[in-house]
């Protein structure tokens, strides 16, 4: 990404801090097909006869609806499918509702994992408590949902267990419907703009590039993120309404600065993925608000320090006069109707509240458990958990881990399942404490060096990442550890045999397949890759993300016919956010030609030969 000259320094600052080269110790998950079939969620429903909230604890907490007057009036996106694409930093993702983002730039690890939940009764009414501890940061997720009239609270607190400093990113994700009339209001004049072509650049609002208007949302061409400059106002908020001045309005305390527009545009690209995301006409856009001006940019909590803040969703109603007017006007009279409702002072004396009388109170009853891994971090640091947020024992992945840290059990990890072997945990304290398990135990188990191995790989230490691997290897041959050294391996061929090797041991594990069949691509040798497609198994061979490779392929070696003959039906589930493969392939076979709509991705004005500008 490159940030334009007029940045702050601050925020360059803060770009510059917290990124994360993996998502680890969270695996990808990618293992999603486009299927429909019926499916059980466990939800969570607060209605007080003003608002009803629906929360999903199985899916990262994430409110699935937010209905008003009676249920007749839904103010989120609610998508028709629960559809799974590549736009999260674990890979599946799914569009609607309200999301809460923990963790690095991007949708969080926590998307699809359960959360702890309780419902607690406090002196604000019923909550819905969802929390987890989030492992790329080691930090504690806590949001505490309630209602208040006819709006919608949420509290959130992000704790720092540890003693060191750690790079504090969030964003609440509110995904509202986009019809051709959708207006996007905040107070505010300019932005910075971020879009596909990897620029951040200040721009003025509504009107960045000359007579568009970006508030409307179906104006814009391009999709485009609008970080809005809100400075020090008080009581921030952003909005979205309709034309008759209906919709949904955000407000929060003083912790969250950043107000943010993401919106797909009207291009061919943007309404492809809003199809793919969903169903064929379905169309949203989101308002958000985040700790930081940008998405880019990660601030830093202290060590055993706490933040939090109060956000209010509630519905809007505006003279349909008011907004469709110019914007100043529009947004000044949002801010009103927004502040009327809830006002700052009063919001900061709710929020003062939760937090003296509502956040510590310990759950007495749990109503969803998540993972174990909270309770394993603990036992790591021989700490307890906050009291509002407790951690037990919970029966899965981890429980080995627990073992090894509670009772210096050994033993438990080397009883990792081959078939199943744990995600390496990668931190620092991890790798102390697994080092020391290896000095200590020539009889280490293949886990304990596969893990090591991981670890000092994901540091950039190479020669202590392959005697690692070689370690594991030496104790028991697997397919992580063999693609842990294809990774290190510099010689192409060494590499695809290393490859072949862990296939040979994990024959269905399609994404040590795709890496070999694309590291066979970039190396010059597509000549292979139809046999060894053709060696897979079925439903490996069958998935889309391998028969586009082998179209590629294909394509490369000079057979048109039969890489067209691919894409035309081909469907690629994990296909990744801003991936535009299938449509340069396209254009590779067949130039000058329009791209098929079931092909076009396109995110950016130069994969459409247009230069005219971001909106136009």
């Amino acid at each position: 990404m490159r940030v334009s000259d007029d940045a702050p320094p601050d925020m360059v600052r803060r770009i510059h801090q917290g990124h994360l080269s993996s998502p680890l110790p969270y695996g990808v998950l990618s293992d999603y097909d486009r299927a429909d079939q019926e499916v059980q969620l466990p939800a969570l429903e607060l209605d007080n006869g003003l608002v009803c909230a629906t929360v999903l604890p199985s899916l990262g907490g994430r409110v699935w609806s937010l209905t008003a007057e009676g249920g007749e009036r839904e103010l989120v996106h609610v998508n028709p499918r629960l559809r799974w694409a590549n736009f999260g930093l674990t890979d599946a993702w799914f569009a609607g509702g309200i999301e809460w983002n923990l963790g690095s730039t991007g949708h969080t690890t926590l998307s699809n994992q359960p959360m702890h939940a309780a419902i607690l009764d406090t002196e604000l009414g019923p909550v819905v408590r969802v929390w987890e501890w989030e492992r790329t940061r080691d930090l504690i997720l806590q949001v505490d949902v309630w209602l208040s009239g006819a709006r919608l609270m949420a509290s959130t607190r992000v704790i720092n267990p540890d003693p060191e400093p750690k790079p504090l990113y969030y964003w609440t994700n509110i995904a509202v419907p986009e019809t051709a009339g959708t207006r996007v209001l905040t107070p505010a004049d300019s932005a910075w703009r971020t879009d596909y072509t990897g620029v951040l650049e200040r721009v003025g609002v509504p009107f960045p590039d000359g007579s568009i208007d970006v508030s409307v949302a179906s104006a814009s061409r391009y999709p485009a993120d609008y970080f809005y400059e809100v400075g020090e106002q008080q009581g921030r908020l952003v909005c979205a309404v309709e034309p008759d001045g209906r919709g949904l309005g955000q407000t929060s305390t003083e912790a969250l600065h950043g107000r943010k527009l993401f919106l797909w545009g009207h291009g061919p690209g943007g309404q492809r993925w809003q199809d793919w995301l969903g169903a064929s006409g379905s169309r949203y856009l989101e308002i958000q608000a985040g700790v930081c001006t940008t998405q880019l940019e990660s601030d830093l909590l202290d060590g055993n320090a706490s933040r939090s803040w109060t956000e209010a969703f509630l519905p809007v109603d505006l003279e349909p006069s008011v907004a469709g007017s110019d914007y100043d006007t529009a947004a000044y009279a949002a801010q009103r109707a927004i502040h009327e409702a809830a006002p700052p002072a009063w919001l900061a004396e709710r929020h003062d509240v939760w937090l003296r009388e509502v956040a510590d109170v310990a759950p007495e009853h749990l109503v969803h458990t998540g993972s174990g891994w909270g309770r394993v971090e603990l036992a790591l640091r021989g700490a307890t958990a906050p009291t509002g947020t407790p951690f037990s024992e919970v029966d899965d992945e981890s429980m080995p881990l627990l073992r090894f840290v509670q009772n210096a059990d050994s033993a438990a990890l080397e009883r990792i399942s081959v078939d199943r072997p744990i995600l390496p945990v990668i931190s620092d304290r991890w790798l102390t404490q697994l080092t020391a398990a290896a000095t200590a135990d020539s009889g280490a188990g293949w886990w304990v060096h596969y893990a090591l191995g991981t670890a000092h790989h994901v540091r950039g230490d190479d020669e202590g990442a392959h005697t690692a691997y070689r370690r594991s290897i030496e104790v028991h041959r697997t397919a992580v550890a063999l693609r842990g050294l294809a990774l290190l391996t510099a010689d192409a061929t060494e590499r695809a045999d290393l490859y072949r090797q862990a296939l040979a041991l994990a024959p269905q594990d399609r994404r040590l397949a795709v890496e070999l069949l694309t590291d066979l691509l970039q190396s010059g040798r597509a000549d292979e890759v139809a046999s060894t497609v053709a060696a897979l198994p079925e439903a490996v061979r069958a998935h889309g993300r391998t028969q586009m490779l082998l179209a590629d392929a294909l394509a490369t070696t000079g057979q048109d016919a039969a890489a067209l003959k691919i894409l035309e039906e081909i469907d690629v589930p994990d296909l990744a956010e801003g991936d535009q493969s299938l449509s340069l392939l396209w254009e590779r076979l067949r130039p000058g030609q329009p791209v098929p709509h079931h092909l076009d991705f396109r995110m950016t004005p130069t994969t459409f030969g247009d230069t005219s500008g971001h909106t136009s």
